[in-house]
């Protein structure tokens, strides 16, 4: 009896742990080989941990530049008999990895909306007597429950008109015509209300009150300004909105901080295919045309490239002491690679798209998301839920020996 991914609106709904290990070992590697020094020793905070970009900022954080982290998710953990996700299988690898690079890596699976969770990251500070000198916020969530409240949704909608389009199935091979309501007012509002940085303001604003942030503390948020292509659903749709209101929190944390030299900032992010990326309607499509014209210039970035740029060139450099909004999206923009992208989308149909897209490809990278699609892994043998990641020795492993 094999183990298969399971697949549905261009995710995986189970994972397989041995590929989820390997995923984060390639990205904890490429870290370790790109040292960069000035913040070893010191601690980083990411809420959003888990997966994407999030996960990609703690790699670097650990592994690039030498800091402790403390990591902040809610994902389905796995139990003896039933398999975790994706999410919660690649932090147990970082956590191991980190534990071998002698760093302190200690996360919580809590949802990050909720007191609780920041009482955990206060209490475990305040027991190290570790002070946060890097926050990041990296929280892409459907939803928010507030206590005495209720629960809000976010929408990924249109604003002003209804959007017509063309969607990508990565699984199925297909191209669909999409047809995206107008958003309502509630939809609007709740949108702003999950992703629109307010959870952002109450974690600086509990850890300030609490003094676990270190002086010149430095925090940053990711965003995204869709090219023409996707303007409709991102940058004017109920995302931009709410992403318009984490510019005025943004403002107002930098502010907030000025007593302890500290800084707010958002980067700008370049689309990166990741599990919650890929399911933002027409942004899959849109993503496999631009990474195959970027690679065909050997332009592409990795999230964990992009993160690393970021950090480098921008959040800790001069550049940061000048502007709020910290951009590495400016090869994804590239006048050339837009009029590119634009006509093959205008081109693609369901009897084209294999003659224009490499799916295979990004169909295999996004699968490998999940821990499927190595060659590497017998997959007709169903891993155990709670295969430790010790028992694997990864640098023997490629390309030699089978893994169940």
């Amino acid at each position: 009896m094999g183990y298969s991914p399971r697949t549905k609106n261009n995710i995986c709904t189970n994972a397989h742990p041995v590929g989820c290990y390997f995923n984060v070992y390639q990205q904890v590697l490429e870290a370790s080989e790109n040292k960069i020094n000035g913040l070893e020793g010191g601690t980083a905070l990411v809420i959003g941990a888990s997966s994407g970009i999030g996960l990609a900022s703690r790699i670097a954080l650990s592994f690039s530049y030498g800091m402790d982290t403390l990591g902040v998710y809610f994902d389905r953990a796995a139990q003896p008999h039933k398999y975790g996700n994706a999410a919660w299988y690649k932090n147990q690898a970082l956590e191991y990895f980190a534990r071998r690079a002698d760093r302190i890596a200690l996360s919580t699976n809590q949802d990050a909306f909720q007191r609780n969770a920041k009482d955990w990251v206060i209490q475990k500070l305040q027991q190290s007597g570790k002070k946060i000198d890097v926050l990041v916020y990296s929280l892409a969530s459907p939803k928010r429950n507030i206590k005495g409240e209720g629960e809000y949704k976010s929408a990924l909608k249109p604003v002003n008109s209804n959007l017509k389009g063309k969607s990508l199935d990565v699984f199925k091979g297909t191209i669909d015509l999409l047809d995206v309501p107008v958003a309502s007012q509630q939809e609007i509002n709740d949108t702003i209300k999950v992703m629109g940085g307010d959870d952002w303001q109450e974690w600086v604003a509990r850890l300030k009150e609490a003094g676990v942030l270190a002086n010149n503390f430095k925090t940053i948020a990711y965003s995204y300004e869709a090219p023409a292509l996707n303007r409709a659903i991102y940058s004017e749709g109920t995302l931009g909105l709410a992403k318009e209101e984490l510019k005025k929190v943004c403002e107002n944390l930098d502010t907030a901080l000025s007593d302890i030299q500290g800084q707010a900032r958002i980067g700008m992010m370049q689309a990166s295919l990741t599990p919650s990326s890929s399911v933002i309607p027409t942004l899959p499509l849109y993503m496999a045309v631009l990474h195959q014209q970027q690679l065909k210039k050997g332009l592409h970035e990795s999230a964990l490239q992009q993160v690393t740029r970021l950090f480098r060139d921008n959040l800790f450099s001069d550049v940061a002491e000048h502007t709020l909004q910290l951009r590495v999206d400016d090869i994804e923009r590239n006048e050339e690679i837009q009029k590119q992208v634009s006509s093959i989308i205008n081109q693609i149909n369901g009897d084209n798209l294999k003659d224009l897209i490499n799916l295979g490809d990004f169909k295999q990278y996004l699968l490998q998301q999940f821990g499927f699609s190595y060659d590497f892994i017998d997959y007709n043998q169903r891993p155990d839920p709670l295969t430790p990641p010790a028992i694997h020795d990864f640098s023997q492993m490629l390309g030699m020996k089978k893994a169940g």
